[in-house]
């Protein structure tokens, strides 16, 4: 898989740009607030319908203009033509080959892609949401049954919550209650157990990708925290009413789950140096690639921003190394020096396309 054509039309601070790609590199190089990661950027957006670093779309329409569309050839088996159009009146559509989606969600895992940035430290720093959102997104690329079960688990919990909220003192209605819980366990169970078997099969890809890219077999481990583990579902939403109704919320299911994070058997946030933690992330990024090409038998595209700002030179060049392999796929990457990105991919003759960005290139402003 891959894209061989990218169209941006009023798209963060892209007014109306289009690029060619080669099947390997492409490598976009600027100073900064030119745009590079806006690019990386829309072929995310393509990927998984939402951008990797705003909220609403509304914030990716370039500054005093009222609608935006990304457009991109995606080569599988056959070519194939993707367009994302949103506007502040209109509603946000994707179409492959002219064709709508009757959901957004129907095109996720057709374009697969892993996104490298810089804020993935949040990873490690940020709370469990984040973490959850890294083994929900890296399954339902895969498994659209999945997907499913996590937006029919939101509908019900947000529909539990309130149901406890409006509350608020008064005398429950237990059979309304037993009927959420009727429909949250199953589709908990669901979760619970894809993910369980997620981390089993994720854990061995992670831990040879640390040890190369480590360049040294440091122990490295992931730890799935779950009140599942040990209590059944059902038990647990039984054995908490008391505690549900006095909080106004659920406040034990797999939506409060968590993936530890360990190094020399300590917890990387508390015991973790800044490289190590650079490299645990990168790691976790790489083998979340590995996942999706082994389950899939496809090559996701890999987008990297500022890579070389994130690791070591030694670390970064071993990186290069890897990607160029026939292990991973199309590869796109951003950098203020495109000399130093030519300088690292030279020893590996591959094929390679460098895109040199300046203001003229871009708007000067935008809604991000």
């Amino acid at each position: 898989m891959r894209v061989s054509e990218l169209k941006l039309y009023q798209f963060k601070n892209h007014s109306s740009k289009s690029w060619s790609f080669c099947d390997k590199i492409n490598a976009f190089a600027g100073l900064n607030g030119v745009g590079k990661t806006n690019i990386l950027d829309a072929l995310y957006y393509l990927s998984t319908t939402k951008s990797y670093f705003n909220h609403s779309d509304q914030q990716l329409i370039l500054f005093g203009e009222s609608e935006s569309s990304v457009y991109a050839k995606v080569e599988k088996e056959q070519e194939f033509e993707v367009l994302a159009s949103f506007g502040e009146s209109r509603k946000k559509t994707f179409k492959k080959n002219g064709k709508a989606y009757p959901r957004l969600v129907d095109h996720i895992g057709f374009l697969q892609a892993v996104f490298i940035t810089p804020y993935d430290i949040s990873l490690v720093f940020e709370g469990s949401e984040e973490r959850r959102k890294f083994i929900d997104f890296t399954i339902s690329q895969l498994n659209k049954e999945y997907l499913n079960d996590l937006i029919e688990y939101r509908k019900v919990l947000d529909q539990r919550n309130a149901f406890l909220k409006s509350l608020d003192g008064r005398l429950m209605d237990t059979l309304l209650l037993e009927s959420f819980n009727r429909t949250l366990i199953p589709v908990g169970k669901r979760i619970y157990e894809n993910r369980k078997s997620f981390i089993n099969d994720f854990l061995q890809i992670f831990q040879e990708i640390h040890n190369t890219l480590a360049q040294s077999p440091v122990p490295v481990s992931l730890k799935y925290e779950s009140t599942l583990n040990e209590i059944a579902f059902e038990n647990i939403l039984a054995s908490t009413t008391h505690r549900d109704v006095m909080s106004q919320r659920t406040t034990q299911g797999i939506h409060k789950d968590d993936l530890v994070f360990e190094i020399n058997g300590m917890p990387l946030k508390k015991f973790g140096s800044q490289g190590q933690i650079k490299t645990f992330v990168v790691a976790l990024k790489l083998a979340q690639y590995q996942y999706l090409r082994r389950k899939s038998g496809d090559l996701p595209i890999l987008l990297l921003d500022d890579i070389f700002e994130k690791i070591d030179a030694s670390r970064s060049q071993r990186l290069m190394e890897m990607v160029c392999s026939e292990d991973y796929g199309q590869i796109f990457i951003s950098d203020t020096h495109g000399a130093r990105i030519k300088e690292h991919f030279e020893p590996f003759n591959v094929n390679f396309e460098l895109f040199e960005l300046n203001d003229q290139n871009s708007a000067a402003t935008s809604n991000a």
